[in-house]
């Protein structure tokens, strides 16, 4: 209200100003609202003090709940002797001392392709070409055109294969520095890219094996182009693998022929497939390979021979009926005219161009049962051709197409040129004697709760020990936290709740139980004894102490005996035990970090919980004191207006009183000056 002097009506006596109204209100706000606002000033202070106890309360809760919790007594830590392995622990896994020997590390597969190229846009073939292979337990057949770029068949690899199998190229350096890699996505012996003929069993029976002669024969060609027949012996009890049993077994046997044990590994490969319970026979080179014996179907072996792809597989049917015109298959010339007639079928044709060229030196023919020609070549190739627009329909009436046709073995050995560079392998251990192949370095279904990553492989004598403890440093570390969080309690306690008899100053809570009788009352719980096995059992002896400050201590070393002494006796003072009662019931027994725990959680835990039911009523008492304060305010303004208003009237009856005075004044003058 602006201090000055009352004019009503433009008249004003003097005698009245606001200055009276002013103080007077001063004086109201200081005896009224005042009060007030040091309430919501203090409200303000508890609130805020209040939040900083809940967030320690809260910090300490987290100790507390990881040692009132069960799981946190079955931790385990693990340490391994050697740089082979990795390994890490779940909760409860009984302590032991685990050794494993690895002999093999899981690797992908990698394989060079076709010879050395200028750059990525030099051109693969020259002719269209097709190129199997299998992995994964899935063949496949990509058709390479001719002109096709080096990036175009990387790329070709790689879409076809849903990324199974990448392409890619490699800058190896020289004139011509670019090659063509074929290389696995995932690792292990299923992850093996095949080329050439492959042999496949079913999954190989678990159980105990005994293969002897006779049982189980393998017809492979060796280094001179000879069949050899190869005896696999095996007698298994069962505790291995039977799967990699048998794929060691024909792997000695191959390596026992002096023919072929330079080709293992190489044009000759034996690996797993099915997740590693079935097995894959491979021939790099493409030659036909079989499996014979009185236990080769009991073993899986269901399919007895793989042999090569067809030269040629014609697309359509041969044309019915008379056909004409002169096919060159290879330098024989093949009149159609005379080997046709007009009321054949398609199938009839078929058969006797079939035969003729059947007849030819190094080539054979035969038909699909449906008209469609089947061609071989003990050379590798056919080259169909012809000279006139005649036999270039006759070609066309055959179901072919001119050209040169090569088979795999040809175009292995002059254009793909495939060479493994790093075989596909599972990784093998052994473990309690039991040899045990993985397809991955990460191996978790061994031992349960146990994971291993392998590194390297040992050396033979010389296992790798993975120690199982149990983890006692994760206790110690939670109470270390626990005996920290206290000594960051307790101090804000003492400040908020205290009060000095010289200087008579209180703290915000003084006086507040809520929070005055926290303290206390973990205190009483901390120092919480139980009697056991005829001693007396409370933190201290745990190496926890609370000086006359209320500071607590630990002595780690002791705690740290304390556990290593008696786990159990920790474990059930720390956490609780099951006790039964006379009456047969089982009852549990809360430990004294349990107890901790759930008064910590029954002070800050929840919306029922003591200090937000209490910051709930501060609050509400904040609300209260703005709406306290508002009403005032306006009951003030209310009166000091109503008071201002009646000033007003006053001045006005003032001002008028003193001018009817002046003017009768001035009569008299004016009376008193004539006489």
């Amino acid at each position: 209200m602006a201090i000055g002097k009352i004019n009503s009506l433009g008249v004003g006596s003097g005698v009245l100003s606001y200055d009276v109204i002013d103080k007077l209100r001063d004086a109201d706000e200081r005896s009224m609202i005042k009060p007030i606002e040091r309430k919501m000033e203090q409200n303000i202070e508890k609130q805020t003090a209040l939040a900083e106890i809940k967030t320690l309360v809260t910090g300490m809760r987290v100790p507390s709940k990881i040692l009132s919790d069960y799981s946190s007594y079955l931790g385990r830590s693990t340490h391994v002797n050697s740089d082979a392995i990795k390994a890490s622990v779940a909760s409860g896994v009984p302590m032991q001392d685990i050794k494993v020997d690895v002999h093999q590390l899981a690797q992908g597969d990698i394989n060079e392709m076709g010879g050395k190229f200028e750059s990525r846009e030099s051109v693969f073939s020259e002719n269209d070409v097709k190129l199997n292979f299998y992995t994964q337990g899935k063949n496949y057949s990509l058709n390479i055109k001719a002109g096709m770029t080096l990036g175009d068949v990387a790329q070709l690899i790689t879409d076809e294969t849903n990324g199974e199998v990448t392409g890619l190229i490699m800058k190896t350096g020289g004139s011509k520095p670019y090659q063509l890699m074929l290389n696995s996505k995932g690792m292990g012996d299923a992850s093996r890219i095949y080329f050439g003929t492959t042999l496949k069993n079913d999954a190989v029976p678990n159980g105990a094996v005994d293969i002897g002669s006779g049982d189980l024969n393998l017809k492979i060609i060796d280094k001179n182009g000879n069949e050899q027949t190869i005896e696999v012996l095996l007698k298994t009890d069962g505790s291995s693998d039977t799967a990699l049993a048998l794929k060691e077994a024909i792997r000695e046997a191959i390596e026992k022929n002096s023919d072929l044990k330079d080709l293992l590994d190489s044009e000759i490969n034996i690996g797993l497939d099915k997740e590693g319970k079935g097995l894959v026979i491979n021939d790099l080179r493409g030659n036909d390979i079989s499996i014979e014996g009185a236990k080769a179907n009991s073993l899986g072996f269901r399919t007895a021979q793989a042999k090569q792809e067809p030269l040629i597989e014609s697309g359509k049917m041969v044309k019915a009926g008379k056909l004409s015109g002169t096919v060159m298959i290879g330098s024989v010339p093949l009149d159609l005219a005379k080997m046709t007639k007009d009321k054949n079928t398609s199938e009839q044709n078929a058969q006797i161009i079939a035969q003729a060229i059947e007849n030819i030196a190094g080539m054979h023919a035969s038909t699909d049962g449906s008209g469609k020609l089947i061609l071989t070549s003990e050379l590798g190739e056919i080259k169909i051709q012809a000279s006139d627009a005649a036999g270039k329909q006759a070609i066309e009436d055959m179901g072919l197409r001119a050209g040169t046709i090569q088979g795999y073995a040809k175009l292995q050995d002059s254009l793909f040129k495939i060479k493994n560079i790093q075989q596909g392998k599972d990784a093998m251990i052994s473990y309690n004697g039991a040899l045990i192949s993985r397809p991955s370095n990460e191996i978790n279904d061994i031992v349960g709760g146990v994971s291993m990553t392998l590194q390297s492989t040992t050396e033979p004598g010389k296992p790798a020990i993975i120690s199982i403890r149990r983890d006692d440093e994760a206790i110690i570390e939670q109470v270390k936290e626990f005996v920290k969080a206290y000594n960051e309690l307790i101090p804000k306690l003492n400040e908020t709740t205290r009060y000095d008899e010289d200087s008579k100053i209180a703290g915000v809570f003084n006086g507040v139980s809520d929070i005055r009788t926290i303290r206390s009352s973990l205190n009483s719980l901390i120092s919480h004894s139980e009697y056991a096995d005829s001693k007396v059992q409370s933190l201290m002896n745990y190496g926890i102490t609370i000086n006359d400050k209320s500071t607590m201590f630990l002595d780690e070393s002791k705690l740290a005996s304390a556990i290593n002494a008696d786990p159990k006796g920790t474990e059930e003072f720390f956490f609780g035990r099951d006790k039964k009662e006379p009456s047969g019931k089982e009852v549990h027994i809360d430990g004294v970090f349990t107890k901790i725990d759930k008064f910590l959680a029954g002070l800050a835990d929840g919306s029922n919980s003591r200090l937000e039911t209490y910051g709930s009523s501060l609050e509400r008492d904040a609300k209260s004191l703005q709406k306290d304060k508002k009403s005032t305010s306006e009951l003030l303004d209310t009166r000091y207006e109503t008071m201002a208003n009646r000033f007003a009237a006053y001045d006005s009856q003032i001002a008028r009183t003193k001018n009817a005075f002046g003017s009768v004044q001035m009569m008299i003058d004016q009376s008193v000056a004539k006489k």
